[in-house]
C-alpha cells in the first residue's frame, strides 16, 4: 500500500501554546535550533483524521484547455478538532479558507493547492465529517484581471512570463517552469481588464502548446514540440509491463474537424479545409479567434496544422485505470512520478484475441481516489499519432508513424 500524507498549512504562531520561537525561553529561544520556528504558516500532518480524498488535474480531451486542479478531502471531526467554533481545537482560528493543502504519496508530491471551502456535516449518532475542497492557481488566475500595457514582439513563453509578472497577477517568478515557445506573437497591447486565465490560455492556443499547474503548484508551459524526459512508463495486460484494471478506447468523431478557422488580433482570418473528409463526414468546424499571432502567415500555418491533425476520426486510448495497492513500490513510484504531458506506452490484447495493440499516448488528465482499502489512479490519455518528428527519438523519430516533420 502506498504511504499517503495529507497536510494543511496552518499558522499557529499566534497561539499561546504553540511551539514557536519565544524570546528568552531556555528551549524555544535558541536561535538556529531545530525546535525554534519563527512563525508563519507551516504544514501540519492531518493524515490520521483522513477518511478519504480524491483529486483531479488536467483536461478531458486533447483540444480542451487545461482546467484548475481540484481536491476534496473528508476528515473525521468527531472530536471537533476541525470545528471553527471549537475553542479547544489546536487549530483554532485556522479553520478558514485559503489555507495551503498538500498531498504526498511515497514522498512524491501529488497535489498542492489552496482550500476554497470547509463544509461540516453532523449525524445524530455522533459521526462528524469536515470536508475541504481545494483548487490550484488556475482558480486564482480566473479571478484576476490584467493591467493593460504595451507588449513587445516575443515568443509565447516570453509573453506568458510577462503576464505572470503583470501587476494584476504578480505570480512568484520562482514558481514557474516555462519553455520559450516556438511561435512569435505580435506587439499588440495587453488588454486592460482582460481575464488573466483566459489570456494565458489564448497565448497557449497560439503556440499551440499547453499551460497548466503541475502537481507541485508550478505554472508550466510546454511548446508544441515538448519532449518526453526519460523512458515512457509501460503498461500491459500480459505481464510484460505494469498491470492495469481498466482501459477505455474511443473511435469516433469527438475530435474530428475538417474545417479550421483561425483569426488573429489586428489581422486577417485563415481557413483550412480537408475536402475529402468533408465529403465523407460532413463539415465539422473548429474556430480559434483573436489569437495574438505575429502575421497572417502564422494564422495560416496554424489552421493547416490543426486540420491535418484532426480531419480524420481516430482510434485512441482514452483512459487507463490502475489500482496502486496491487503494485510493487517500484511500480507505484513510476506511476506517482507521472505528470501531465508525459507519455506512456500501453499494450493490450482485446479478449485475448491476437494481435495485441501496442501504442503510445500522452497523459492529459490524472485523477486519484484514495480510501482505506483502495488507491485508484486514472490516467486520461490523448493520441500521439501526429506528434512532431524528433531525430533519434525511439517514439517520435519514425517517419512511418504519422509524425509531422515541421511547424
Amino acid at each position: 500500500m502506498a504511504t499517503n500524507k495529507v497536510e494543511i498549512g496552518f499558522d499557529l504562531s499566534g497561539l499561546p501554546d504553540a511551539e514557536f520561537a519565544r524570546l528568552d525561553d531556555a528551549f524555544y529561544g535558541i536561535l538556529d535550533a531545530p525546535q525554534t520556528i519563527l512563525g508563519g504558516a507551516i504544514y501540519q500532518d492531518v493524515t490520521p483524521f483522513v477518511v478519504n480524498y480524491s483529486l483531479t488535474r488536467g483536461k478531458s480531451r486533447q483540444l480542451d484547455r487545461y482546467q484548475a486542479g481540484k481536491l476534496s478531502v473528508d476528515l473525521n471531526n468527531n472530536t471537533r478538532i476541525f470545528d471553527p467554533l471549537y475553542g479547544a481545537s489546536p487549530y483554532r482560528g485556522q479553520i478558514i479558507p485559503k489555507r495551503a493543502v498538500r498531498i504526498t504519496s511515497n514522498d512524491d508530491i501529488q497535489y498542492e493547492g489552496v482550500i476554497d471551502d470547509w463544509d461540516l456535516s453532523y449525524e445524530p449518532r455522533g459521526n462528524s465529517i469536515a470536508s475541504i475542497t481545494a483548487s490550484d492557481a488556475f482558480t486564482q488566475f480566473a479571478n484576476q484581471t490584467l493591467v493593460g500595457g504595451t507588449a513587445t514582439a516575443q515568443t509565447t513563453g516570453q509573453r506568458i512570463a510577462v503576464v505572470l509578472a503583470n501587476a494584476g497577477v504578480q505570480w512568484p517568478q520562482n514558481r514557474v517552469s516555462l519553455e520559450t515557445g516556438l511561435q512569435q506573437l505580435s506587439n499588440a497591447d495587453i488588454p486592460d481588464g482582460a481575464n488573466a486565465l483566459q489570456y494565458l490560455q489564448t497565448i497557449a492556443d497560439s503556440e499551440p502548446g499547453s499551460i497548466f499547474i503541475d502537481k507541485e503548484g508550478f505554472v508550466v508551459f510546454k511548446d508544441r514540440q515538448a519532449q518526453q524526459n526519460g523512458t515512457a512508463v509501460f503498461f500491459s495486460d500480459d505481464g510484460s509491463g505494469i498491470p492495469y484494471q481498466g482501459l477505455g478506447v474511443v473511435y469516433g468523431t469527438e475530435l474530428l474537424y475538417n474545417e479550421v478557422v483561425v483569426s488573429r488580433t489586428g489581422g486577417g482570418t485563415a481557413i483550412a479545409t480537408n475536402t475529402s473528409s468533408q465529403e465523407q463526414y460532413g463539415i465539422q468546424s473548429l474556430s480559434r479567434s483573436n489569437l495574438p499571432l505575429d502575421s497572417d502567415a502564422s494564422a495560416t500555418d496554424l489552421a493547416d496544422y490543426l486540420v491535418a491533425q484532426f480531419a480524420q476520426p481516430e482510434y485512441r486510448f482514452e483512459s487507463l485505470e490502475i489500482e496502486l495497492n496491487d503494485l510493487t513500490q517500484a511500480e507505484q513510484n513510476q506511476i506517482l512520478g507521472l505528470e501531465l504531458g508525459n507519455f506512456v506506452r500501453v499494450k493490450f490484447m482485446p479478449n485475448n484475441v491476437p494481435p495485441a495493440i501496442d501504442r503510445y499516448a500522452e497523459i492529459i488528465r490524472i485523477a486519484q481516489r484514495v480510501t482505506p482499502a483502495s488507491h485508484r489512479v486514472t490516467l486520461g490519455l490523448a493520441s500521439t499519432e501526429y506528434n512532431f518528428f524528433r531525430l533519434s527519438d525511439l517514439v517520435f523519430g519514425r517517419l512511418s508513424t504519422g509524425n509531422a516533420l515541421a511547424y
